[in-house]
């Protein structure tokens, strides 16, 4: 099992910066952050119309939607265990267990355990304000250095 490493507020935050900026946070209305060193949170703030239709109902969130946050929170928990990798999701099993129907979309993830290059993690997303409606676990892979920018 791999030693766990402390990661500093300084770096995590720079990671989130990076994430925040790129366009496929900004189209979805994400913020990525890391509230503590063990700890991935992402915050849509107003859950945009393009966003909803689940069940054929426009006040539930897509489960299609909620499937690509589950997999970036898993994606993200790398960084809890090295921020300079990049990474991937390997395995996603994802549970709905109630429809999503708030103003807002909030959800957290932890690293289970991390082995070599793989990172096992767990996540929950709901509303903000009462329990989850959506719980995942999953496999991601530390894949190396990122690109040169």
């Amino acid at each position: 099992m791999r030693e766990p490493k402390v990661i500093s507020a300084e770096i995590l935050e720079q990671y989130a910066q990076r994430w925040n900026a790129h366009p496929s946070l900004g189209a979805f209305g994400v913020q990525l952050s890391f509230p503590n060193a063990a700890l991935v949170r992402i915050v849509v703030d107003s859950v945009p119309l393009s966003m909803r239709g689940g069940l054929g109902d426009d006040a539930v969130v897509n489960g299609g939607v909620l499937s690509a946050l589950c997999d970036l929170l898993i994606g993200c928990t790398c960084a809890l265990v090295d921020p300079a990798s990049r990474s991937a999701t390997v395995q996603l099993s994802i549970r709905f267990e109630r429809p999503l129907r708030g103003a807002r979309i909030v959800g957290e993830a932890r690293v289970d355990r991390a082995t070599g290059r793989l990172v096992f993690a767990s996540a929950e997303i709901g509303d903000g304000s009462g329990p989850a409606c959506v719980r995942c676990q999953g496999i991601a892979s530390l894949l190396g250095s990122s690109p040169a920018e």
